[in-house]
């Protein structure tokens, strides 16, 4: 079998078999063939599509490429939650230490940045000392005792789906369906949780611009999930708007450990707290701790007021070699000194974001990749304030952005600014969370 003759079917839009997608899969794992012929490819599946049946055979070929955990062994029912992506997503740092406080074990293997999205493992990085490789036993043993692990994929794990996951970014093959779904499964169902919550973000910030792409999405999650006896579910979440204030590593870090504290469900940004109080609700609700989705939800507000998840998020990072220090309202994390506040131009209303700007303005300062070997500064960030609907006075401050480079943070603040829509009149607000598929 040829490489160039697999890419000449899928180019032609041919069903391909699922030896030829094994046969792609496992010789660009291996080094086989080089990058350039898997981006021919991945372009091919990415205009051509994919049917059910070769998706399900990427999936496979994905997951196979390595080692599956085996959780049984786990004391609790396991459950993870996987986010599509999103300009200020923070949700898997507060989630995996409430919902391990609720009961369940959460072994969470998880992505660097794509495009203008930022990755959990960059902010988990921002931590000094932070491990995000380890070798199975001891990230098992991390998730029985603490109640949650968050690390990359090692060698071992999904090995295929670190190496197409990289390439993806650096070739606008990111927003394909057949690509998103084998990627995010193969991950998940690598890592051995029972149950799986997807968070399907729509919107300017998310790969799936509408709510008819993410359905279709989701559908494609549910099933391949399903197909490999895991009880599933997915939350459809607005990304027409930076999720919280925080946009950046060190600074939703800070953000995110911050929510947790005594208090913090009523402090935090009101958009962040929805979508990880129902989400964690979801894991615990699908898994069957607590079959009520009201009751669920009660449960997981009882836990986050109690102020316990934070301790347990202590535990859990220190278990991997970082240090929070819970003393200090910045845990010990650097950011980058304030470099410019933007002011708003104008009275009158935000009436929309291009969030995806504000997403793309953080590589501007170098908190983004743009190629795959880009190293990646931790330090910088932007506090979006305002929410679409909200009224403002000429000069408010709109955001605040953290650079070491002054030249850089303009360029950042200019493309921020940019990115917003004023209206004279008034505009409705929008919800963060606009559907569900069980």
């Amino acid at each position: 079998m040829n490489i160039l003759d697999v890419i000449e079917l899928k180019k032609k839009g041919s069903e391909l078999t699922d030896e030829q997608i094994r046969f792609v899969v496992d010789g660009f794992t291996l080094e086989k063939f080089p990058d350039y012929q898997m981006s021919a490819f991945l372009m091919a599946v990415w205009f051509r599509g994919m049917s059910a049946e070769e998706t399900a055979s990427l999936t496979g070929a994905m997951l196979q490429s390595g080692q599956e955990l085996d959780t049984k062994g786990l004391t609790g029912p396991s459950a993870d939650k996987h986010s599509t992506g999103g300009v200020g997503d923070k949700v898997s740092l507060l989630l995996a230490p409430l919902a391990a406080e609720c009961g369940l074990k959460v072994p969470m293997l998880s992505g660097r940045g794509l495009g203008h999205t930022g990755g959990t493992l960059d902010k988990l990085e921002a931590i000094p000392g932070y491990r995000i490789h380890m070798d199975n036993d001891e990230f098992l043993g991390i998730v029985e005792e603490a109640g949650c692990a968050i690390i990359g994929q090692s060698g071992s794990i999904a090995p295929a789906d670190g190496k197409i996951y990289a390439l993806r970014d650096v070739t606008a093959t990111v927003d394909c369906v057949p690509l998103i779904t084998a990627s995010i499964m193969s991950k998940k169902l690598a890592a051995g949780p029972q149950t799986i919550i997807i968070d399907l973000k729509t919107g300017s910030g998310a790969f799936m611009g509408n709510l008819e792409r993410a359905r279709e999405l989701a559908a494609n999650l549910v099933t391949i999930g399903k197909l490999y006896g895991r009880s599933m579910s997915a939350v459809f979440s607005d990304m027409d708007q930076p999720l919280g204030i925080a946009v950046g590593h060190a600074n939703e870090t800070i953000e995110a450990f911050a929510a947790l504290r005594t208090g913090g469900r009523e402090s935090a940004p009101k958009d962040l707290v929805t979508l990880t109080e129902d989400l964690v609700a979801e894991m615990v609700r699908v898994s069957g701790l607590c079959p009520d989705r009201e009751e669920s939800l009660a449960m997981v507000r009882r836990v986050w007021d109690s102020g316990s998840a934070l301790d347990r998020a202590i535990t859990w990072v220190k278990a991997q070699g970082g240090c929070l220090d819970s003393e200090r309202e910045d845990f010990g994390l650097k950011v980058a000194p304030l470099a410019i506040e933007l002011a708003a131009p104008r009275d009158g209303w935000l009436a929309g974001v291009d969030c995806r700007q504000v997403g793309l303005s953080l590589a501007d300062m170098g908190g983004a990749r743009r190629k795959v070997e880009d190293p990646l500064d931790l330090t910088c960030g932007i506090d979006f304030l305002p929410q679409i609907g909200e009224k403002l006075s000429r000069g408010d401050v709109l955001a605040r952005i953290y650079c070491d480079r002054k030249s850089e943070a303009q360029v950042a603040a200019d493309r921020v600014l940019a990115s917003l829509l004023f209206s004279d009149d008034p505009v409705a607000g929008r919800k963060v969370i606009l559907g569900r598929l069980d």
